[in-house]
C-alpha cells in the first residue's frame, strides 16, 4: 500500500471520529461522549444539509441516548490501523497523523457541535439527547430516523451564524 492510500479506506464515520478527537486536542476521555458528539454532528448536519456526515451509519435508541451501530467497529478499525490507542477506561488518543476528506460544511458542523457541547459531561450530553425529537421519536433499541433531525432546526438557530 502506498503511503496516504490508507486514509482513503476509512469510512466517513471513521474520519468524523478522528476529527472530533482532533478537535478535543487529540484525546476523548469517554466513549459515551464520543458517541454523543458523533450523533450531534450527524443530526445537526442532516437538519441543515439533508445528509449526515457519517454516510450509511444507522443510529439506535439506547439507554444512554442515540448510538451509532458502527461506533465500536469504527474505533476498533482505527486502533487496528494505528490511528488511535485506547486506555482501559475507554479513553481514546490519536497517535498517528491523518488527512481527512471531510467537506468544509462537515468540518463546520463538527466544530459547531464541539463548541456547543465539548465541555459538557456525559450526563449532560445524555440529558440533551433524551429531550430531542430524534430520540423521543423511536422505541428502545429502535432505529432513529434521520428525517427526525429536521425537528432540530429551531434548537440550533445559532448554527447558520457559527464561524469557526
Amino acid at each position: 500500500m502506498i503511503k496516504g492510500e490508507e486514509i482513503n479506506m476509512l469510512t466517513k464515520s471513521q474520519e468524523l471520529l478522528l476529527f472530533l478527537m482532533k478537535l478535543k486536542g487529540g484525546v476523548i476521555d469517554d466513549k459515551t461522549k464520543l458517541a454523543k458528539y458523533q450523533y450531534f454532528t450527524d443530526f445537526v448536519h442532516y437538519a441543515f444539509h439533508s445528509k449526515p456526515v457519517s454516510e450509511g451509519v444507522i443510529y439506535t435508541r439506547q439507554k444512554q441516548g442515540p448510538l451509532s451501530r458502527n461506533l465500536t467497529d469504527d474505533l476498533e478499525e482505527l486502533k487496528r490501523l494505528g490511528y488511535i490507542k485506547e486506555s482501559p477506561s475507554y479513553k481514546y488518543s490519536i497517535v498517528k497523523d491523518f488527512n481527512l476528506h471531510l467537506s468544509e460544511d462537515e468540518k463546520k458542523t463538527a466544530k459547531f457541535v464541539m463548541s456547543k457541547y465539548g465541555q459538557l459531561n456525559y450526563t449532560d450530553l445524555i440529558q440533551i439527547c433524551h429531550a430531542q425529537v430524534p430520540y423521543l421519536s423511536s422505541k428502545d433499541g429502535g432505529v432513529i430516523e434521520y428525517f427526525t433531525a429536521f425537528n432540530l432546526v429551531d434548537d440550533y438557530q445559532d448554527y447558520a451564524d457559527f464561524k469557526d
